[in-house]
């Protein structure tokens, strides 16, 4: 039910691909990460993770929706200066 949930929080975050999707959520709150976690800011991360679950599953509904949002978490992974993905050269594969 939550395939792609990570992805589509990192897009809209445009960081954090290798936080879970909580602390993603914990991120997106506002007035971002606390710690620790006052009631007030539990409440504001409950609202996030509810807003942000109807937009997921808004944007999951669509036509190619779930292959749109990992295609656009890959096209964010492109853009980030740390990540490169090569192929192994055809002399290197036995």
């Amino acid at each position: 039910m939550l395939t792609g949930f990570q992805e589509w929080l990192v897009v809209r975050l445009d960081r954090g691909h290798d936080l879970t999707w909580p602390v993603l959520i914990r991120h997106l709150t506002p007035g971002g990460w606390v710690h620790p976690l006052t009631p007030e800011a539990d409440t504001k991360s409950v609202i996030t993770l509810y807003q942000s679950l109807g937009g997921f599953f808004d944007d999951r509904e669509q036509p190619d929706g779930l292959p749109t949002i990992f295609k656009n978490y890959q096209r964010w992974l492109s853009t980030q200066a740390w990540y490169q993905f090569e192929t192994a050269e055809t002399d290197q594969i036995n």
